[in-house]
């Protein structure tokens, strides 16, 4: 019975200071970790509202192109957030093309300003977060 005493009393844990260096490692570790992500934060929403833009461009471009016109049907500019019947350009021929159906039934996040000639010239209103529209692209807010 002493033997089992006399191991019991040479065991050895942790001094408070040995626990305080690693908590000062983990939290240091930790910010720096945090710092490294967070410059990320909103770089996502604007690469896929760019991606949002050039998807919407291209049904434009396609609309216009099956038409064979290089003008939309309106003579103002128009608002359009992937809507049916918005965004429609006619052939010679009478044939009506809508620029939503290469969208394939998908409501865009954005309601894009849309001139005669096709180009999107602004942005009317948005869903995304953390991004604004500047010079024609999206760019994550400098504030994030």
């Amino acid at each position: 019975m002493k033997h089992c005493e006399s191991t019991i009393s040479h065991e050895r844990g942790f001094t408070l200071v040995e626990m305080l260096v690693v908590l000062v490692i983990l939290g240091a570790l930790a910010s720096v970790v945090v710092l490294a992500i967070t410059q990320f934060y909103g770089k996502g929403n604007a690469e896929a509202a760019n991606t949002e833009v050039h998807n919407a461009h291209a049904a434009i471009s396609c609309c216009l192109a099956d038409a064979g016109v290089v003008q939309l049907d309106t003579d103002v500019p128009v608002n359009w957030d992937g809507s049916d019947d918005v965004v429609t350009a006619t052939s010679a021929g009478g044939v009506t093309y809508d620029a939503s159906t290469s969208l394939r039934g998908k409501r865009l996040k954005a309601t894009y300003t849309v001139n005669p000639s096709g180009e999107i010239t602004g942005v009317a209103d948005q869903e995304w977060s953390g991004i604004t529209w500047e010079n024609g692209r999206w760019k994550k807010d400098k504030h994030n």
